[in-house]
């Protein structure tokens, strides 16, 4: 079956054996995410791939098939969707800021970035 312009983020997709997805949105919230497990056959094309395992011997012509490690921080309307909840300190953290009065540390401002793989 060809299914276009559908969107299945943070879902793994109905699909059986040869199906055809063009320009899907099958993006997932964990890099690594296994879709379509133990399906034969699959063909992806300009699909968002983003965080997603296709079965082996699936076609992947022009899909984004980035991993990114996400920062709850920056998105924590994902928590309530599967998203682990990251620590004050966590791995995205690229910059720390120590807020000062009168030479007293009162504040850390962190600034975090989702993390490409």
């Amino acid at each position: 079956m060809l299914y276009r312009l559908k969107q299945y983020s943070f879902t793994d997709p109905d699909c059986s054996d040869g199906d055809t997805f063009e320009q899907c949105n099958l993006s997932q919230l964990v890099p690594g995410t296994e879709i379509c497990e133990g399906k034969i056959g699959l063909t992806f094309r300009q699909c968002n791939l983003v965080n997603c395992l296709v079965p082996v011997g699936s076609i992947i012509e022009r899909c984004n098939t980035t991993q990114v490690s996400r920062c709850s921080h920056l998105h924590p309307e994902w928590v309530e969707r599967g998203l682990a909840e990251c620590a004050v300190d966590c791995s995205h953290v690229i910059e720390v800021e120590t807020v000062e009065v009168a030479g007293v540390p009162i504040d850390m401002i962190y600034t975090r970035e989702d993390e490409v793989l």
